[in-house]
């Protein structure tokens, strides 16, 4: 469908603009030009004058100036002169030719000599010893006068009226000992200048408008047909392209040629069918990814079904008090715990962090936790556990991955803790009044080197003791200004809370953690486990 005409369009701005721009470049050519030969012009008269000024100065005498001013007497030298003067400013077509002498303070002048042309309307001549204000003078005006009188230089003066204008050249009068005496001016009128100004404008603005609106016709015939038509192509192809989702018809195939019209036609007809190629492969990656975000809710789900979620967990032990939690920075993580009973009166403890996140690091773990549960079941300590799964995560372990872990084994009759530590984070300890750490000197991570030995520590929790277990995902938990929460902190707020319930320890704990983490992301799975032994 054929777009309809429109001032809006591209078709009809830019011929304005063009007309525009011949407008202004044919005023600013006859500007130019008309300056230029203004000082051609000015610096003819300029040279015209001089010499007139110079064929002046040697009718006069200069040693006979002061002489005629203080005595106001003429001889037949003055008079010879006078005649002279009168006659150059006939011939050369003067308006003035007068010769003055400024007062010290240059407010008045005595003239010596004075001529003026016969066509001159209202022309007043000043004779021999007549007297001249300057105060209606301009400063600049007295001020080249002072340059003429005092230093010797020449004074061109210009100026212009409605009806044209004049010149007026001033030179200095010397003596015979090259003192400058007085100053000779010459007059000329410019009454042709406004003649010349008229017809040279009106011949410029003629030749502009024509040649302007032969460049116009010519230039516009060629922008429709070279590029507003194939530009209006264009835009109706990529509007088609938008409202048809990527599909385009065959119409950019008429522009041909290898400008950037052309180039432009080629690219939209690839992006056509890159586009149609796209959204095929999107809507498959789309199915894709719903069905692979299908599979992680499963996973999801799976993980958090494997890890024990029943609190609190044995009603024939009321003397444990526990709670855990794992918040994976994905959908799943490489975080886990585990509790369970060993025999009736032994009681374990896991908390792992597997390398890595996501899907790979999920199923490594369930391999981690799966050995360390079986291998505890077997009946032995917390560091022998650690050397057997150690040995059997390393083979085939490919990938690369490790496992922190930190294991305790509680006989619950005598409150004795057996616990060893591959390389994870030390727990925190509510023991006789006093929170701290409880530190060991950790063993190397799980799955990092066959045939490792593990050491194991003892501890003697007494009833009313807490022990709180957790992932680095809490200490190493970051903020916007990259501020990690940090072990003083965790400490400072197990202590503000330590008097709760292991449930709501863990809930106050992880709500300091979201507080100062704030609208920053969690780039870490948070696991963390409080165990209280009971009186």
């Amino acid at each position: 469908m054929e777009k309809k005409f429109s001032f809006s369009s591209l078709a009809a701005k830019l011929p304005i603009y063009l007309a525009f721009f011949c407008i202004f470049l044919s005023t600013a050519i006859g500007f130019v030009s008309y300056k230029v030969f203004m000082r051609l012009f000015e610096r003819q008269y300029r040279d015209v004058t001089e010499q007139f000024a110079e064929t002046a100065l040697s009718y006069i005498d200069g040693d006979s100036i002061e002489r005629y001013a203080q005595t106001q007497e003429v001889d037949e030298a003055w008079i010879e002169a006078d005649r002279k003067l009168d006659v150059l400013t006939v011939t050369a077509y003067l308006a003035y030719i007068y010769v003055t002498i400024p007062d010290e303070t240059y407010e008045s002048r005595i003239y010596i000599y004075d001529t003026v042309h016969p066509d001159i309307v209202n022309g007043k001549k000043y004779y021999l010893g007549q007297v001249n204000s300057l105060k209606r003078y301009d400063e600049d005006y007295i001020n080249n006068l002072k340059k003429v009188m005092i230093d010797g230089e020449p004074y061109i003066r210009f100026a212009y009226t409605s009806t044209g204008g004049h010149v007026t050249t001033s030179i200095p009068v010397k003596d015979s000992s090259g003192k400058n005496v007085a100053i000779m001016s010459v007059v000329k009128p410019m009454s042709e200048v406004k003649e010349f100004k008229d017809t040279y404008i009106k011949a410029v603005a003629w030749a502009a408008i024509c040649i302007s609106i032969v460049f116009m016709v010519i230039f516009v015939i060629i922008l429709v047909v070279r590029v507003v038509k194939p530009i209006l192509l264009i835009t109706r192809e990529t509007a088609q392209f938008a409202r048809h989702h990527g599909h385009i018809s065959n119409s950019l195939s008429r522009i041909h040629g290898k400008n950037e019209l052309a180039i432009l036609a080629r690219s939209v007809e690839k992006m056509s069918t890159d586009m149609n190629q796209y959204i095929e492969d999107l809507t498959h990656a789309t199915a894709e990814k719903e069905r692979l975000s299908a599979e992680l809710d499963v996973a999801t789900q799976i993980q958090a079904n494997m890890l024990p979620r029943i609190f609190p967990p044995y009603k024939n032990h009321p003397e444990i008090e526990l709670f855990a939690s794992m918040n994976p920075a994905k959908e799943v993580g490489g975080d886990f715990y585990d509790f369970f009973m060993v025999d009736d009166d032994n009681f374990a403890i896991i908390v792992g962090d597997v390398s890595g996140k996501g899907v790979p690091a999920a199923l490594f773990m369930v391999i981690a936790k799966t050995l360390l549960k079986n291998v505890t079941l077997q009946g032995f300590g917390p560091a022998e556990v650690f050397e057997r799964v150690n040995n059997q995560l390393c083979e085939g372990n490919d990938a690369g991955f490790f496992v922190t872990c930190w294991m305790g084994i509680l006989t619950i009759s005598t409150g004795k803790l057996r616990f060893a530590n591959a390389g994870h984070t030390s727990p925190i300890v509510y023991h006789d009044g006093k929170i701290e750490f409880l530190v060991s000197k950790p063993n190397l991570m799980l799955a990092g080197m066959e045939g490792m030995p593990y050491a194991e520590h003892k501890f003697d929790m007494n009833k009313g003791d807490h022990l709180f277990v957790y992932t680095d995902g809490v200490t190493e938990a970051t903020n916007a200004n990259n501020e990690l929460y940090g072990e003083e902190r965790l400490i400072s707020t197990i202590r503000k809370f330590s008097g709760e319930s292991s449930r709501e320890l863990l809930k106050n704990v992880r709500a300091d953690i979201d507080a100062f983490v704030g609208k920053a992301p969690q780039f870490d799975d948070i696991t963390m486990l409080e165990f209280l032994r009971k009186a």
